[in-house]
């Protein structure tokens, strides 16, 4: 079942040059309980994709549907199964963190809140800071406020713009853990935006690349890293040199070697030829120290996509 399917989606701004589109014709389903990445290079149009399917924004053209009913003729039910955390803006500044959330909560019609707000700020340890004025808080403790927000109402679906911005690894890994154990126990259908490629990697189940308000790509982690070309394999022999060299040459492999013996080379990332060759140095008797293999990453294809546009 899909949750959310969008339709020629268009969202034009008018600036000093001229319309600018930021979204441009976009089309996507996203299933029940995915965990759906939005990645491209700024500007390439996630946070107005996002803004759009929160209801913050109107596009121009195009159709969103949300549980399988239209968002603009039925947001007001829709909204009260879904939530949003950005690092775009934060909650109202000159009041407390307890403020909010209790604003939030009745907003949201949470039983218990107050229970529901003590579990959630302890889990993402701002339990401390409930009197404290958000105006105050450090850029990573806004971005933990902004998630306990967003999961006050136990959401269906859960939007996260760039939610792990300025907070450190601990947290940042606390927060990966967290929305993983919420996903696979609720079913919560998650778009995920962020500039931390291993985390998309980690979380995300299916990969949207953009660019320039397009998106150029579907699919996963997987399938994205197919396109790139190479992966590196460092292989280190202590004894037999000359012949491990031989039967490289002898498989028409390019490399450099170094004078502890350290071998490098690059193999097509689509070619499963490794094993094999590993099986000709162990039947020739020609053992080897240490393997590594360094396959392409994310942060690879990142670059790749967005490098080629320019």
């Amino acid at each position: 079942m899909d949750v959310i399917q969008v339709r020629n989606l268009v969202k034009t701004f008018p600036t000093k040059e001229g319309p600018l589109t930021a979204v441009n014709n976009i089309s996507f389903n996203i299933r029940k309980g995915e965990i759906f990445g939005l990645l491209g290079v700024n500007g390439a149009g996630k946070s107005t994709t996002l803004n759009i399917l929160s209801g913050l924004i109107t596009p121009d053209s195009g159709t969103i549907a949300i549980f399988g009913k239209d968002l603009f003729r039925h947001e007001e039910e829709i909204k009260n199964k879904f939530n949003l955390a950005t690092a775009y803006y934060s909650l109202s500044s000159h009041v407390t963190v307890g403020q909010n959330l209790n604003v939030y909560a009745r907003l949201y019609n949470v039983k218990n809140h107050q229970q529901k707000i003590q579990e959630l700020t302890e889990k993402f340890m701002i339990s401390h800071l409930l009197r404290t004025k958000v105006q105050s808080l450090s850029s990573g403790e806004r971005s933990r406020l902004g998630l306990v927000k967003s999961l006050l109402n136990d959401p269906q679906l859960l939007l996260l713009d760039e939610c792990t911005v300025g907070l450190d690894p601990d947290m940042a890994e606390l927060t990966r853990d967290y929305l993983q154990k919420y996903n696979r126990e609720t079913g919560c259908t998650i778009i995920f935006t962020s500039h931390y490629m291993q985390e998309v990697e980690q979380l995300c189940h299916r990969i949207a690349f953009m660019d320039q308000g397009k998106i150029v790509k579907i699919g996963t982690a997987k399938d994205l890293l197919q396109e790139l070309e190479l992966q590196t394999v460092t292989l280190h022999f202590s004894q037999k040199i000359e012949k491990a060299k031989h039967i490289l040459e002898q498989e028409q492999i390019k490399y450099t070697i170094n004078s502890a013996g350290v071998f490098k080379f690059s193999l097509k990332n689509r070619e499963k030829i490794i094993y094999p060759l590993l099986k000709k140095f162990v039947n020739n008797n020609i053992p080897f120290d240490d393997l590594h293999l360094e396959k392409p990453t994310l942060e690879e294809y990142f670059i790749k996509k967005s490098r080629e546009k320019k």
